[in-house]
């Protein structure tokens, strides 16, 4: 097995097309694509940003037909504790692969063998795993234990599934962003897809643990564990035939040359999805926990648009990683895809904004319509400010890439605590607006020496 003839290497300065292929300069320059078939056959960016939206609207809709099933057939007890203990399995699971996940997708596209290439990505699946059994086991003594919040998670059962299924989780998480790596967005979005709809049948097979009434615990965990499968003969499927077999060969040397890239990319994703863990809880400290109602709608509302630039910014990592030579026209091919798929949501929330937050109840357009108007306008600077931070990780220059996140998050943070008993949940959009702002500024100023690898 090797790595294509195609693929671009570190120090390579030729160009390529949306395929990988070398561009020969003497050859005839051909007409751009003009429907969106041809487009998609043609540009492997737009194929991964798609297919990573695709892959959040999927999950996100098998997710509802679940707990749907779940109310239907379980007490209210049941159902609550079961969302909070695989929110906590999320949470930790999240937590623990960011970093490698990212690392994949920088490091993956530059590996010049088949070797080195299973030997990185046996590295991040490595952390992925002992990061997710390090967090499985901290939140079941925290919550399980010491404050016997989760108490199912007191029994070696529920114990052990959590840990498993935290690291299913994990482990998962690096292989999309290894297929986001390898331009095979599909692969992502079939792994969620089985992932999320397996659990809908596994929830309803109580024979699966008899006696316990775990059963949302037990479906997540198998449906994690066997998706995980499709990933490994998905991979061995896809045109370049990868194996994601362990390869402990060159293992230490990769693992010496991407510990600095490990932590670099896992501040900067932390930094990056900080926010939206942490506003919610602001808004009920310095407001009330009916302004958080109205917030949290509008925001979910709003998550559109923190869809798209970054799904965008995550391909576009991946192309610049793999030719960094190329990343000015990259990062703007990037901007060109976010804007085009941006327009219409934009149009639609600015004109039917309140109709949309109506279907929650007659009061949310009154509180909400605000708000939903400024993230409207801030996803114009976010997606400045996304496809910034995804040039300076694929050019290695992490410092930077986490120096504007973390600026961002701070600023937004800070000012939404100092103006919400003032503004109300406005003050969220304001703060946020604010800071993207500020931080595309910055971009816009700092553009050539950003695209300058």
């Amino acid at each position: 097995m090797t790595v294509p003839e195609t693929s671009e290497t570190p120090g390579n300065t030729g160009t390529t097309d949306n395929a990988g292929v070398a561009a020969d300069p003497g050859l005839p320059v051909e007409a751009a694509p003009v429907s969106w078939r041809e487009r998609l056959a043609t540009d492997a960016m737009l194929r991964n940003s798609i297919a990573i939206m695709a892959t959040t609207v999927v999950t996100s809709v098998f997710g509802y037909v679940f707990w749907l099933v779940v109310a239907r057939t379980s007490t209210p007890a049941v159902s609550g504790a079961g969302a909070a203990a695989t929110s906590a399995l999320q949470a930790a699971a999240l937590f623990a692969a960011v970093g490698a996940a990212a690392a994949m997708v920088e490091w993956l596209p530059r590996s010049t063998s088949a070797a080195q290439w299973r030997s990185r990505l046996t590295v991040g699946v490595t952390v992925a795993a002992v990061g997710g059994l390090l967090g499985g086991l901290f939140v079941v003594a925290l919550l399980g234990y010491a404050l016997d919040t989760l108490p199912a998670l007191r029994g070696p059962v529920g114990g052990v599934l959590f840990c498993l299924g935290t690291v299913f989780f994990a482990v998962g998480t690096v292989y999309d962003y290894a297929a986001v790596a390898e331009r095979s967005g599909t692969m992502m979005l079939a792994r969620n897809a089985l992932f999320t709809a397996l659990r809908i049948p596994l929830v309803v097979l109580p024979w699966l643990l008899p006696g316990t009434g775990d059963q949302i615990l037990t479906a997540w965990t198998a449906a994690a564990g066997l998706s995980l499968l499709l990933a490994v003969v998905g991979f061995r499927r896809s045109a370049h035939g990868r194996s994601l077999r362990p390869a402990l060969p060159g293992f230490g040397v990769a693992l010496r040359e991407m510990r600095a890239s490990l932590l670099g990319q896992h501040l900067i994703t932390v930094a990056a999805m900080m926010g939206t863990y942490l506003l919610p809880i602001i808004v009920v400290a310095r407001v009330s926990p009916e302004a958080n109602a109205y917030f949290y709608a509008t925001w979910m509302l709003g998550a559109v648009f923190f869809m798209v630039s970054p799904a965008v910014s995550t391909s576009l990592f991946a192309a610049a990683a793999e030719d960094p030579a190329a990343v000015a026209g990259a990062a703007r091919r990037g901007l060109r895809i976010i804007g085009a798929l941006l327009v219409a949501p934009i149009l639609v929330y600015l004109l039917g904004g309140s109709l949309l937050l109506s279907l929650f109840g007659p009061e949310y357009p009154g509180q909400g319509r605000l708000l939903l108007v400024l993230l409207t306008l801030s996803a114009i600077p976010d997606a400045l400010t996304n496809v910034a931070v995804a040039v300076l990780r694929a050019t290695t220059r992490l410092r930077a890439a986490l120096w504007l996140n973390l600026s961002m998050l701070l600023a937004s943070l800070v000012a939404s605590w100092v103006l919400l008993p003032h503004l109300g949940i406005a003050a969220v959009g304001w703060s946020w607006l604010g800071a993207q702002t500020v931080g595309a500024l910055w971009v816009v100023a700092s553009w050539r020496r950003i695209t300058t690898p």
